[in-house]
């Protein structure tokens, strides 16, 4: 069974509600799938991001997430970029202790602005360390928009991710989140990822370049990790 989940900041726009939980709706209609996570505003909190010994974090209790909020820096300095995301109170940021995936999460999408920028002097490695089991982070190098056609972005990436489960051919992750952006956003807007390779606790190897999206739960890379970013205009 697939669980997946929302978070969702409207800042005054509807817009932003409706992308995320337009994400959780159509993919609760696909088969062994369970829409268990709806957080929005007020319930948006830096905790259910952060790594605690004691507990599972919200946002480890899903295997597929999606978030709308602003990316948390300053647009005049560039070394800022992608260095955080906001929650309701605050920000979770790339040096916090973050492990996602340790007990579930393998795709965590937010389209925050510049999340995942990356320049020679400010490398998306950056947000590495937040690898727990992780298999992908979707994101932007560039902004991104909200409202208008955009608002249909997390509906067009959860149903390009799943179609297979419908019984139609099947699309990579990395090629549902890229043709979700470029159905969404205008030329000048830059979708990316950064992924994971490595061995699973059993030794064999974990590829993700071409993984697909399951309703099972997939191996995971743990040791001996490579990583790997691309990004694209929309």
């Amino acid at each position: 069974m697939l669980s997946v989940g929302c978070w969702w900041i409207r800042d005054g726009l509807n817009a932003r509600r409706r992308e995320a939980r337009r994400f959780g709706e159509r993919l609760e209609e696909r088969p062994n799938v369970r829409w268990e996570q709806d957080h929005g505003d007020s319930e948006v909190l830096r905790s259910h991001f952060l790594h605690d010994p004691g507990r599972d974090e919200e946002v480890d209790r899903v295997d597929f997430m999606y978030m709308c909020s602003h990316g948390d820096y300053n647009p005049s300095n560039s070394a800022t970029y992608g260095r955080g995301l906001m929650c309701w109170a605050g920000a979770v940021h790339c040096t916090d202790d973050i492990e996602w995936g340790n007990f579930d999460l393998e795709f965590f999408s937010s389209h925050a602005c510049r999340l995942l920028y990356h320049s020679s002097s400010n490398s998306v490695g950056r947000w590495v360390s937040a690898f727990g089991r992780l298999h992908y982070m979707f994101g932007f190098h560039t902004i991104s928009t909200s409202g208008g056609v955009s608002a249909y972005r997390g509906k067009k990436f959860a149903r390009y991710s799943s179609r297979h489960f419908d019984g139609y051919n099947s699309r990579t992750m990395r090629r549902a989140w890229k043709k979700a952006c470029v159905e969404t956003e205008s030329n000048s807007k830059e979708w990316a990822y950064l992924r994971a390779n490595g061995n699973r606790s059993g030794g064999a190897w974990v590829d993700t370049y071409n993984e697909v999206l399951s309703s099972s739960e997939p191996g995971d890379p743990t040791t001996a990790r490579e990583f790997f970013t691309a990004r694209g205009n929309c």
